[in-house]
């Protein structure tokens, strides 16, 4: 039997976002994610929760992990100095565009 499971992690840092944000995630080691959703409705200010989804063991102990969201027609802050891996896309006052950042 396997230990593991597809779970949802919120992604705290959030609701400051301007343009673009760089955001830590805590998952068990080994985690692989599979998608990025928003959770509705808005809060009073109209910024989005965003969760990351992904397979874990969440036996595992956590490792910190670096997501980037950029809002279209926005400049993309370290770009060019880092690796960004695509993970999705979610809708709410903007569209975000949320990528996992690897040195």
């Amino acid at each position: 039997m396997s230990n593991k499971e597809i779970r949802r992690y919120k992604v705290d840092t959030f609701d400051d976002i301007g343009s673009s944000t760089f955001c830590r995630v805590d998952l068990p080691k080994g985690a692989k994610v599979i998608n990025v959703s928003t959770s509705w409705p808005f809060d009073l200010i109209d910024n989005a929760v965003i969760h990351i989804h992904a397979i874990v063991n969440p036996e595992h102990k956590l490792k910190e992990r670096w997501f980037a969201i950029f809002t279209e027609e926005t400049p993309l802050e370290d770009y060019d100095k880092k690796t960004f891996e695509y993970i999705g896309m979610v809708n709410g006052p903007c569209v975000y565009h949320v990528f996992e950042v690897h040195d």
